[in-house]
């Protein structure tokens, strides 16, 4: 579970499906994690979700020293920025 944390995550299901989010812990049950975007689902809220509604993003993890709304916000603007085409 640990190389989960700071990866980032496309939700493929439930009210935020198609958000960018990451994961910033684990509960007790097998199979969730608990993910955040940094702007809706904060870090001190974060959702509990199925990892199989979950689809990972080919990215590097995000430092998990520096798992802020704000950190993850940008990571995730930054990713969205290089995913659009360029004219």
């Amino acid at each position: 579970m640990d190389d989960l944390l700071g990866q980032l995550f496309l939700s493929l299901a439930g009210r935020d499906k198609g958000i960018v989010c990451t994961v910033v812990g684990k509960p007790d049950d097998e199979g969730y994690v608990l993910i955040a975007d940094g702007r809706i689902r904060k870090v001190e809220n974060p959702k509990k979700k199925k990892l199989k509604h979950l689809k990972p993003i080919d990215v590097a993890p995000l430092d998990v020293e520096k798992l802020t709304n704000r950190f993850i916000r940008e990571a995730i603007n930054g990713l969205e920025d290089k995913s659009e085409p360029t004219l």
